[in-house]
């Protein structure tokens, strides 16, 4: 599944970018509802993940590799979840969501392409690389 940036994080975004306001620090959630994202996608739309020793992560500024280019992207470095057994929700995990920290607007989403991952056991794990793409 394609990364989704939401219609109202594209202004935020902007705002951003002609700094207009100041960038707030970011969180990587998991979440478990069978959803897609979409453009008109809200952070209530998302059921964060639950038990199993998960807890978000913050994305780190200075941790990204931004490469220009045709197109240019943005890659954080490798984010891990490590579970101590059985989440919320039947264990079920089907992408992760972006949202500002202070704020909790989300920023962008995306539903993992070879999921749901189903975490059961103490020592399941779940990878994400976030990747922001410009073309």
């Amino acid at each position: 599944m394609a990364l989704v940036v939401p219609n109202a994080s594209e202004a935020i975004m902007l705002q951003y970018i002609t700094n207009n306001d100041a960038p707030e620090n970011l969180v990587i959630r998991l979440y478990s509802n069978n959803f897609t994202p979409i453009e008109a996608s809200t952070v209530v739309q998302f059921v964060e993940v639950t038990g199993g020793g998960y807890a978000q992560q913050n994305l780190i500024a200075g941790s990204w590799t931004i490469v220009t280019g045709n197109p240019s992207q943005a890659e954080h470095t490798e984010i891990t979840w490590t579970f101590t057994g059985a989440t919320g929700a039947g264990g079920n995990v089907y992408g992760y969501y972006v949202v500002r920290a202070v704020g909790g607007e989300l920023m962008w989403a995306e539903r993992f392409s070879n999921g749901p991952f189903n975490i059961s056991v103490n020592g399941d794990e779940i990878k994400v690389v976030p990747r922001l793409t410009l073309e």
